[in-house]
């Protein structure tokens, strides 16, 4: 697993939603490094799946807020 490559894909989209001015932004996953695992979640914007991978709190909760979760919302996900 590359954690590392995870952090640094969820990071830069969070980036790139920002210049986007709040649209969902263009962005290509291809160019990280990924386990399929860490591919598949992002595609499907799984919350639960990215926690259980290893994503630090701080870029989950921009992660959530980021495709439209709620702070409330993202916590049931992850509850379950």
């Amino acid at each position: 697993m590359s954690l590392y490559q995870l952090h640094r894909a969820i990071f830069d989209y969070l980036r790139a939603g920002e210049v986007k001015s709040g649209e969902a932004p263009d962005f290509d996953i291809g160019r990280y490094d990924l386990t399929e695992d860490e591919r598949k979640a992002f595609d499907a914007k799984d919350v639960a799946a990215i926690y259980q991978l290893g994503l630090h709190p701080v870029l989950l909760n921009g992660y959530c807020r980021a495709i439209g979760y709620g702070r409330d919302e993202y916590r049931a996900l992850l509850a379950a």
